[in-house]
């Protein structure tokens, strides 16, 4: 009964442009489809990283710049740009890139779960939104009707995809509140902020986060470990936080212990010389 729904939002947008509802459709998975056949036609080794993008709010620019930036750096750092999907709402583009969606997001999980390894290789997973005190992030677009993308939604769509290893990046206002849904031991989740806290720099005149700038931008390029980047992140946002006197935002971070064993693993092959 939710797959209509789920399409929603491609619909009202075929419908602001003059185009069929199922073509929208078609035409949104031949997108997803394209980006992924070219992961799929990559190299067979084992271990690899895979990266799924995801900006949810459209009416403001900086979502999208930032899971762009954040493919780029992931994609450095470990190995990903030509394993890369991204899902994109953002009002400049409708056309080129996959729209953000609940749907969306499932179709492009479950593609991806198809020609992954799932005993080796490591989904990144980066959301860039909104975020309320409800465990969820904001979809929308122009012509699309507003939609919630919620933890215990997303965690279900990571299950049915059934992709084992993974790394959960949530850049969004309350996030704190997609850890408990998310962390297992072979999982990884960072939030921008606790679960009662906002994060900042959420407007269209920026072209980044505070927790992207300091993430994905600096701490992730400058550390040869996951763990290490998120803890100059944090540190960071929160001397920022402190020139301008803001609450905190208290980003937060689970690292499953399997998981965290099996990333360093691949980050010391990607960064021999243990920048840290």
């Amino acid at each position: 009964m939710r797959r209509p729904r789920l399409l929603v939002s491609w619909i009202l947008i075929a419908a602001s442009m003059g185009v069929h509802a199922e073509d929208a459709a078609e035409a949104q998975r031949r997108l997803i489809d394209a980006q992924v056949a070219r992961v799929a036609t990559g190299p067979e080794a084992t271990g690899r990283v895979f990266f799924l993008g995801f900006a949810g709010y459209g009416e403001e620019r900086v979502f999208a710049e930032e899971i762009k930036l954040a493919a780029q750096r992931v994609g450095e750092k470990y190995g990903s740009s030509m394993r890369t999907v991204l899902l994109l709402n953002d009002r400049r583009d409708l056309t080129t890139w996959p729209l953000a969606s609940e749907s969306s997001l499932r179709y492009a999980l479950n593609a991806l779960g198809g020609v992954m390894n799932r005993e080796e290789d490591v989904l990144f997973l980066a959301l860039s939104s909104h975020g309320s005190k409800g465990a969820t992030i904001s979809v929308s677009n122009v012509g699309m009707a507003p939609q919630a993308l919620r933890a215990d939604a997303l965690a279900t769509l990571l299950a049915e995809s059934g992709i084992r290893w993974k790394v959960v990046v949530v850049s969004a206002c309350f996030s704190g509140a997609f850890i408990k849904p998310l962390a297992d031991d072979h999982t990884i989740v960072i939030t921008a902020a606790a679960r009662n806290r906002t994060s900042f720099g959420c407007s269209d005149t920026r072209h980044l986060t505070y927790f992207g700038e300091a993430f994905f931008q600096d701490s992730l390029t400058n550390s040869t470990y996951l763990r290490g980047a998120f803890e100059a992140a944090r540190k960071e946002i929160r001397r920022r936080e402190k020139e301008v006197d803001v609450t905190p935002s208290n980003p937060q971070a689970s690292f499953g212990p399997l998981m965290e064993e099996k990333l360093r693993g691949i980050e010391q092959a990607h960064s021999p010389l243990h920048r840290q």
